[in-house]
């Protein structure tokens, strides 16, 4: 068994994972013009954390996001982790992906009564959208492998960097007063620790993942046809010992443009073998844009949230991950 229990959640709705998910349920977006301009000179809309003045920017910004999540960790989790010991894996964008350089970000931030954050085995996982998924899945190995009761898994980014708004533009991906078909740039930074035991009551439980790659990106005029999320869902599935159809509900890192839309649809009927009423699909980008490597995060937080809370349509969710530019596709199945 592997549970997953988020333990802090900052971002542009919400500092608390609680309050985040709360949000996203009532559907609360916080989009507002930013301080910069695309490339026709019109302001930039954009979802940000309130607490991280605009001004700041690049580097002290990602800094900014980890030294808030840190400060807002659950005190009754704190006493019940070997902090310090933990493996630590740290989510960032994919290599190729312009912006804010994460070098000793983590530097110095520490827990309640000083304890260290960051362990002396840390890893860092540049994947992107899919940053979550691989993060998980090497948690798992380390979990089986080595003598640890938990690893910790904390994804930080931000969009709202002037060379990630820059290169989004000039491929036309960002959102603008001349492109619709667009992401909205967001932020947020997200801990989640992954245990063989429960941490706390009602944790969420990882019963299935896969990973796969897409050739047809956004980059590129292949024929699309949703093959490589199709084909990570279909492991995640299998994994779990389940059937499309026994899906209660789905999460989704999809933020604006139709290709990604299309890919969900279309990875849900190929894995689809039996009809169902409805299996409803959720996207945190529709309240607070595009949070680059930690949108996979969110979607656990929130899949978590929603079945403590018991507003979860069933006691089965399947979370994706796409990152359209560069190939990267995973999807994970996860229960009450």
């Amino acid at each position: 068994m592997t549970a997953v229990t988020c333990i802090s959640l900052v971002c542009p709705v919400g500092y608390t994972p609680a309050s985040a998910a709360a949000a996203m349920r009532a559907s609360i977006s916080v989009f507002e013009e930013l301080l910069y301009r695309d490339g026709s000179g019109q302001p930039i809309r954009g979802a940000r954390v309130d607490a991280i003045p605009l001004e700041t920017y690049g580097r002290s910004r990602l800094q900014a996001l980890a030294r808030l999540a840190v400060q807002q960790i659950d005190e009754k989790v704190v006493a019940q982790l070997p902090w310090g010991e933990m493996p630590f894996l740290l989510c960032t964008r994919d290599t190729d992906m312009p912006g804010a350089r994460i070098n000793g970000i983590l530097s110095g931030l520490a827990i309640q009564g000083g304890r260290p954050l960051v362990g002396s085995r840390t890893f860092q996982v540049a994947h992107g959208q899919i940053s979550a998924f691989v993060a998980m899945e090497q948690a798992r190995k380390l979990l089986d492998e080595r003598n640890v009761e938990a690893c910790l898994i904390m994804a930080i980014d931000s969009l709202i960097d002037a060379r990630s708004l820059s290169w989004l533009d000039s491929r036309m991906r960002l959102k603008t007063s001349e492109v619709t078909d667009g992401i909205i740039p967001g932020e947020a930074a997200c801990i989640l620790a992954v245990s063989k035991r429960p941490i706390v009551d009602r944790p969420l439980l990882l019963r299935g993942l896969g990973l796969a790659v897409e050739t047809a990106t956004a980059n590129n005029e292949e024929p699309f046809r949703a093959e490589g999320l199709s084909a990570a869902l279909k492991a995640a599935l299998g994994e779990a010992g389940l059937q499309m159809h026994e899906i209660a509900f789905r999460l989704s890192d999809v933020a604006g443009e139709s290709y990604a839309f299309e890919e969900v649809v279309l990875a849900q009927m190929r894995n689809m073998r039996q009809t169902r009423p409805e299996q409803p699909l959720w996207h945190a980008a529709d309240c607070m844009g595009d949070c680059g490597s930690a949108a996979g995060l969110v979607q656990f937080a929130w899949a978590e949230q929603a079945f403590k809370r018991g507003y979860a349509p069933g006691q089965t969710a399947a979370l994706h991950g796409s990152s359209m530019a560069f190939g990267g596709r995973a999807a994970a199945v996860v229960s009450a």
